[in-house]
């Protein structure tokens, strides 16, 4: 008999929850469409741009200790965008964000220049609030001295861009 009683009470405490469990979403959905609407208002920009020894996802990488860098060396680049644009179609969320990379002299003459260097082009069924790229910049041609490494950020759903810049030095 105490199984029958078990068993009633775990489906009273389901349809119980459930209800719950409904509003909760119905409350992140609404709060997610939110949070879209402001990023679509606001401009596009770069909350983030973080030079690395390893990214291994959002929110997780190990920054560089300093803005020296050895010749030779590999460097990965940690780029989160803020307001990026989401086009709200047919039930599906697209972003599209392609990004470009330079890197300058400290008199601004460009040592190197790669377009498209990453692409996010994504329709989905759930929003993606947070993203985030890598970028790998290989130091072995680039003679010691000051330099800027520089993001070039585009929103081909809202038609902006942007930039950030990281000012590092290359030793021998």
């Amino acid at each position: 008999m105490r199984p029958q009683k078990l068993s009633v009470s775990l489906i009273l405490l389901m349809l119980v929850t459930s209800p719950f469990a409904f509003a909760q979403e119905t409350d992140v959905t609404s709060l997610k469409e939110r949070i879209i609407n402001l990023q679509n208002q606001y401009p596009l920009g770069i909350r983030t741009l973080v030079a690395c020894s390893t990214v291994s996802g959002y929110g997780s990488y190990e920054p560089l200790p300093d803005n020296k860098v050895k010749a030779g060396d590999v460097i990965f680049f940690y780029v989160e965008p803020q307001n990026h644009s989401t086009n709200l179609a047919e039930g599906t969320y697209e972003i599209w964000l392609t990004q470009d990379m330079v890197v300058l002299t400290e008199q601004q003459q460009e040592v190197f220049k790669k377009e498209n260097v990453f692409e996010i082009h994504d329709r989905t069924n759930s929003p993606r609030l947070d993203i985030f790229g890598v970028n790998q910049l290989t130091l072995a041609e680039i003679q010691p001295g000051k330099y800027l490494f520089k993001v070039i950020l585009h929103d081909n759903v809202k038609g902006e861009e942007t930039s950030a810049t990281w000012a590092f030095e290359v030793i021998e």
